[in-house]
């Protein structure tokens, strides 16, 4: 069963079951939220709604994560990587307003609690995602959101109004090398940091501006149907680049606003 919470015109529904993502979004008529261009293929796990990605965002190459000495082999997709966390796999508790718990343990080396927390304006909507560990052993956390915004709304192309300063670089296979270089040109499947909260237009219709917390952000632009704009406390396979990713923050917010 999903959750309907809404406030004037702002419309959002969540399953908790589906890792208590966001299955719809609207503002007013207008559904925001999409899917991938190869949904059937990638699953819907991975390619439907806004999601949340806890204890990790992006990509652990090869899903190999060592920490205090031991290795910690992460569920694998069939690009060979582990990818956006174990969270949206999950069942979340509904606490019966906007907030859901969900446990994260094995494989993960460092279990604890996320929490994750929607609440409705009549302009927009607030999210809230953390990550609580029984004890700190180090390991820390990526936390991320991953909302899939629909290329066209009413007939209407979106227009992405993206400011990078800089890229984190990606390697052949896909992975981030470690060096934050100055950003390429679009299309992307990338991570950056931007002058200015990212705006997304669809001319006459809706105009949404997506402020967060975090420092980073994921921008992918290369499916014909959607854009995704994913909001990161730190870079992909930030476990192999400590240097770039020093550090873990524990809470995530996102807004959303018309």
């Amino acid at each position: 069963m999903t959750i309907v919470l809404q406030q004037g015109p702002v419309r959002a529904e969540v399953d908790p079951e589906r890792g208590a993502r966001l299955v719809s979004l609207r503002f007013g008529e207008h559904e925001v939220l999409g899917h991938a261009d190869d949904v059937a293929a990638v699953g819907e796990s991975i390619g439907v709604g806004s999601y949340p990605m806890v204890p990790w965002a992006g990509r652990i190459g090869g899903g190999v994560l060592v920490h205090a000495g031991t290795t910690h082999h992460l569920p694998l997709e069939a690009e060979g990587n582990a990818l956006h966390g174990l969270g949206r796999d999950l069942t979340w508790i509904h606490d019966g307003s906007g907030g859901f718990t969900t446990r994260v343990g094995d494989p993960w080396p460092e279990p604890g609690e996320a929490r994750l927390s929607y609440a409705v304006r009549s302009d927009g909507l607030d999210v809230a995602l953390e990550w609580r560990p029984d004890v700190d052993t180090g390991c820390g956390c990526t936390l991320g959101l991953h909302p899939w915004f629909r290329r066209e709304i009413a007939g209407v192309p979106v227009v992405p109004d993206v400011r990078p300063a800089t890229m984190v670089e990606r390697g052949a296979d896909g992975l981030p090398t470690g060096r934050v270089v100055d950003p390429a040109s679009p299309p992307w499947d990338d991570c950056f940091g931007l002058v200015a909260p990212p705006r997304l237009s669809w001319p006459g219709v809706l105009d949404l501006e997506l402020t967060s917390t975090a420092p980073w952000w994921v921008l992918y632009t290369e499916p014909a149907g959607a854009v995704c704009v994913e909001p990161q406390t730190r870079p992909p396979d930030a476990w192999a680049h400590p240097a770039l990713a020093a550090g873990s923050v524990d809470r995530l917010e996102l807004s959303i606003t018309a």
